[in-house]
């Protein structure tokens, strides 16, 4: 079976990242993560993505606002850093920003965001948890 190579994104500690990792690494996951990118300098995941030998880039959005530019560049931009390394899968592994429809035309491959709920209804750390909790209480 050939490997997916995957983009990872995201914004905090990675575990949903380190769970990509094992899986892959086990032989359960077939795929290759190229790089992971975060929004955040001091994130943890990018650090279990070093330790890996994973290529790793921080992206961050406040550097666009301080310099004038749109929400829209920054998702183009954002998007052109990730084309540059081929993926077959875009996975939002805990990346918390709402990405425009710029970056969504711009992408050449699929994008799986792995958050569990419409975008509002479970922000922060701990959503899956949280969505997990209120399914088994039949709210969702």
């Amino acid at each position: 079976m050939t490997e997916a190579r995957l983009v990872v994104l995201i914004s905090g500690g990675g575990t949903n990242l380190q769970a990509i990792m094992d899986a892959a690494a086990s032989g359960a996951l077939p795929v290759q993560v190229a790089l992971v990118l975060c929004n955040r300098r001091d994130a943890y995941g990018l650090h279990r993505a070093t330790l890996a030998g994973i290529a790793t880039r921080y992206f961050p959005l406040k550097a666009y606002h301080d310099a004038g530019k749109t929400r829209e560049e920054y998702d183009r931009d954002l998007a052109q850093t990730i084309n540059e390394h081929a993926p077959d899968l875009i996975v939002l592994a805990g990346w918390l920003h709402i990405l425009s429809p710029a970056f969504l035309e711009a992408v050449t491959a699929r994008v799986l965001n792995l958050h569990p709920a419409l975008p509002g209804t479970y922000p922060g750390m701990n959503v899956i948890r949280y969505a997990y909790e209120a399914a088994q209480r039949g709210e969702i």
